[in-house]
């Protein structure tokens, strides 16, 4: 009976598939820690931060349901469409502080090149 594998090129294809996969699993997690680390770079921006805290107001504005208590027991509850003018108002405080915020990230990253740009004239 002739044999059709050979088992020292199975155990070669074998180990030469399970080095490509740890390769690929150190690749994957050197891009996830880089990727993390972007992203930590980035949402520790003022521009990211205000825009951070504004998504959080208005989500925890949206998703509470009657948390808040009065002192008066005779309050009435706020109907849809006070609370809709209410969120309208404040996403138009957010759109607002917008030119602000943009003001604040151009001026950080003109900071940031001006400073690279000496660091880079005082190494030559």
């Amino acid at each position: 009976m002739t044999r059709y594998f050979k088992p020292a090129s199975i155990n070669t294809e074998i180990n030469s598939t399970e080095q490509q996969i740890l390769n690929h699993q150190h690749a994957i997690d050197r891009r996830t820690h880089a990727l993390a680390g972007k992203i930590q770079q980035q949402m520790v921006k003022p521009a990211n931060l205000l825009l951070a805290v504004g998504i959080g107001f208005i989500a925890g504005e949206l998703t509470q349901k009657g948390c808040r208590t009065t002192d008066n027991p005779h309050a009435t509850e706020t109907s849809p469409l006070k609370t809709a003018f209410s969120l309208i108002g404040s996403a138009r405080t957010l759109y607002a502080a917008l030119p602000l915020v943009l003001m604040l990230t151009s001026r950080y990253q003109t900071d940031a090149s001006e400073q690279s740009t000496k660091a880079n004239e005082a190494k030559v």
